[in-house]
């Protein structure tokens, strides 16, 4: 009998080792698997928070626009369109109605509001002006460091506070009387405005640290925001000097220029021409006797002034027409054209066409500095847009 209770007690030991051993396997199983459950969750709160905010939107010249750079902009200017609709929404609540100079001005607000309401519902175009705003910011400070152009902090400092609406009062120096401007004949005087109240300085440094405050819930600090007034300022003073690279002198013709409206009569008036000669059948149309043609005195016109009217091909003609000559009729989406050649010469551009040239000078360097593959490169920007304005502007 104690040789059975041995075998028994035995049995007992090794079915209690065999539970103890699944027992540790269990353990062990869910162990392993708690631990793979937290590695994977860290490992996507890292990749979340310090690897996918770390990767490129785009570089310039090989520096990357990060993740977190852009959205931080990105959400800066969102906060910064809502409160401009916000302060027009005001703006029309205090015009009346029924007044047609201020109703003309409410809808004009109205449109500027659908112009923002429209790209803050299309978050895919705000990224695409913000991402194009912070590559141009790159381009542009990289070109002004090539230059030798920099921006003070104080100069900073009287940005940010000329924007927020606090003016420093600037001495005006001894023996420098200002300058009395007496308005020419026919020259109407301007209707003066209500001066508004000065703003003091501790006003500003209120109004400015209430700001920053908010901007902090965006993630946009003030040393954000004076990097975006820095980048403001140096854009200026590099269109200024390519303003004044820019020639002031071009070759220029004296235009006179004929339209008709149908290829019949601007034939009928070019006879006319060749036995009248231009200058009496051009008296003729600007007197009103000819139905369905304008004649109109273009004056000294440098290239892109004919162009930019009544297109390239005219243009070419025209400068190409010897001086004292017409040319034959000229078929435009304006018209039917005749012109006459009175001068050609090197002359000094007009202001406007000076002025367009040198806006035009930076912003062809500009665009060849965006388009070279070389200097700018873009990335998957469209999946970094913050999810929460995707998810405001899917439909419903």
């Amino acid at each position: 009998m104690a040789r059975k209770s041995t075998v028994i007690n035995r049995k007992a030991i090794s079915r209690a080792e065999r539970e103890a051993r699944i027992q540790r396997w269990i353990l062990l199983a869910t162990a392993g698997l708690v631990a793979l459950t937290i590695l994977i969750l860290a490992g996507g709160f890292f990749y979340e928070r310090v690897i996918w905010p770390d990767q490129p939107v785009a570089s310039v010249d090989g520096q990357p626009i990060r993740t977190r750079e852009f959205q931080k902009r990105f959400r800066f200017v969102e906060d910064s369109l809502r409160r401009q609709a916000a302060i027009l929404e005001q703006e029309i609540a205090a015009l009346d109605p029924n007044d047609p100079t201020q109703s003309t001005i409410a809808a004009f607000y109205r449109q500027q509001i659908t112009q923002i309401n429209l790209q803050l519902n299309d978050p895919i175009l705000l990224g695409r002006t913000v991402l194009q705003q912070m590559i141009d910011e790159r381009l542009i400070r990289a070109e002004a460091e090539r230059r030798g152009i920099r921006v003070s902090p104080e100069a900073i400092d009287r940005e940010i506070e000329r924007r927020f609406g606090f003016i420093r009062e600037t001495p005006t120096p001894a023996g420098s009387p200002t300058p009395t401007i007496t308005p020419g004949p026919g020259t109407p005087e301007p209707t003066p405005f209500p001066t508004p109240t000065p703003m003091s300085e501790a006003s500003f440094r209120a109004l400015y640290a209430s700001q920053l405050k908010q901007w902090e819930g965006l993630g946009f600090t003030e040393a954000d925001y004076r990097a975006l007034v820095e980048a403001d300022l140096l854009e200026q003073q590099l269109r200024e000097a390519f303003a004044r690279e820019v020639p002031t002198h071009e070759e220029q013709v004296d235009v006179r220029m004929i339209t008709a409206e149908t290829p019949d009569l601007a034939g009928e008036l070019y006879r006319r021409i060749q036995a009248e000669g231009f200058e009496k059948v051009f008296e003729e149309v600007q007197a009103g006797k000819v139905i369905s043609a304008t004649a109109l005195n273009m004056g000294w016109t440098p290239v892109g002034g004919l162009g930019s009217l009544y297109g390239t091909e005219l243009e070419k003609i025209v400068f190409a027409t010897p001086v004292l000559s017409t040319t034959s009729v000229i078929t435009s989406p304006a018209g039917y054209h005749i012109a006459f050649v009175a001068g050609r010469e090197d002359r000094e551009l007009a202001p406007y066409y000076l002025q367009a040239r040198q806006q035009q000078a930076f912003e062809d360097w500009l665009q060849k500095q965006r388009n070279d593959p070389n200097r700018v490169r873009y990335f998957d920007w469209q999946n970094r847009i913050p999810r929460t304005a995707l998810a405001r502007s899917a439909p419903r």
